[in-house]
């Protein structure tokens, strides 16, 4: 019993430490990459404009319905994420994104025409208001190589397509 007794006190110890780690990161996170690719500014837009054609290229979105301003997401794990444009022109896209799993951001792509195509520079910001959560995002995801597995998924679609 006595054994019992310490294991649960040291569980509990455990889950409040872990708790405390996660208030203590921050609630915002981003990342993002930036490559050439060998097209025009409004070829790529209109790649990633294409929004229903994402999961051809994509290999993390299983589906993608239109919804009203806006389009849904459904990942490979089955997480459903809302986009909303919130800027369009050939020069930047942006949008912002809420998940079924409790968190929400911004994407921005920029476009800049240069020797050997367009530079495309994207970036994402994300919000994750519970503690245990950012504690497994820091775990399972990284922004950073999600833009260039992003930016490397575009760039062959796009040079497929041109």
């Amino acid at each position: 019993m006595k054994r019992l007794k310490l294991v649960l006190a040291g569980a509990a110890i455990c889950g409040i430490l872990v708790l405390g780690a996660g208030f203590l990161l921050p609630e915002a996170r981003a990342g993002g990459a930036a490559r050439v690719i060998a097209a025009q500014p409004d070829a790529i837009v209109a790649v990633i404009a294409d929004v229903q054609a994402q999961p051809e290229w994509r290999k993390d979105v299983r589906h993608v319905e239109i919804d009203g301003a806006g389009w849904i997401e459904t990942k490979i794990s089955g997480e459903r994420i809302r986009f909303e444009w919130t800027e369009r022109d050939a020069g930047r896209l942006a949008l912002r994104f809420s998940s079924d799993r409790g968190y929400s951001g911004a994407w921005r792509a920029v476009f800049a025409p240069t020797a050997g195509g367009t530079l495309v520079s994207v970036e994402e910001r994300t919000t994750i208001p519970n503690p245990l959560a950012r504690i497994l995002a820091r775990a399972t995801f990284d922004p950073a190589a999600f833009s260039r597995s992003y930016l490397d998924a575009l760039a062959a679609r796009v040079e497929r397509v041109s």
